[in-house]
């Protein structure tokens, strides 16, 4: 697994349900959000919401093509997926 900045006071990396993506688009980018197109941004800023910590900030152009549909980005295959709560493990698919 690659190794992702966290946030120093929780732990949390930019797959986390607390943290915030700040997206900043461009002139062009602004343009075709008011007519319903999705545009990749120009910069993304990660932000912790508990404690408010901007660990984060990135114009990786594979980043920034991952959050171009946000908020329905998934994690990578190398990001593990935490257990259910209850240390059941997840059903299979299909069911």
């Amino acid at each position: 697994m690659p190794d992702r900045p966290t946030c120093n006071a929780h732990g949390f990396d930019r797959y986390h349900h607390a943290v915030r993506a700040d997206l900043t688009y461009g002139g062009g980018g602004w343009f075709a959000l008011f007519n319903g197109v999705s545009s990749a941004p120009k910069k993304i800023a990660f932000t912790c919401s508990l404690c408010g910590e901007t660990f984060e900030t990135t114009r990786d152009p594979e980043v920034l093509k991952q959050y171009r549909k946000y908020p329905y980005v998934r994690k990578p295959a190398d990001v593990p997926v935490a257990p259910p709560s209850g240390g059941r493990p997840a059903p299979p698919d299909g069911v």
